[in-house]
């Protein structure tokens, strides 16, 4: 998985988020055999962390203070990523 698609999703989507009260914050990972970014994204009291390895796995956290949930993703395309993001924004209710 190109690391770099996961900036050029939420470029295309930050202001969008902006606009419904979201902060969204993209961190690129040590260089390790295995790189990762993760997408870290609030809106008042919900957070949600997408993190992307090379390899194509993923992981989404999300939640608030009261309850945490978790899903694992296998991806393949960029549009699967697409979908991440997506999952993450409906997790959130920002959509």
């Amino acid at each position: 998985m190109n690391l770099a698609a996961l900036h050029d999703i939420v470029d295309e989507r930050r202001g969008h988020w902006a606009e419904g009260g979201a902060v969204c914050e993209v961190v690129d990972g040590p260089l390790t055999d295995k790189p990762a970014a993760w997408l870290i994204l609030s809106k008042d009291e919900a957070t949600g962390q997408l993190t992307v390895w090379v390899s194509g796995e993923a992981e989404m956290e999300w939640g608030n203070p009261e309850h945490w949930d978790a899903r694992h993703y296998d991806l393949d395309t960029l549009e699967d990523l697409r979908v991440c993001v997506s999952d993450l924004e409906d997790a959130l209710r920002l959509t």
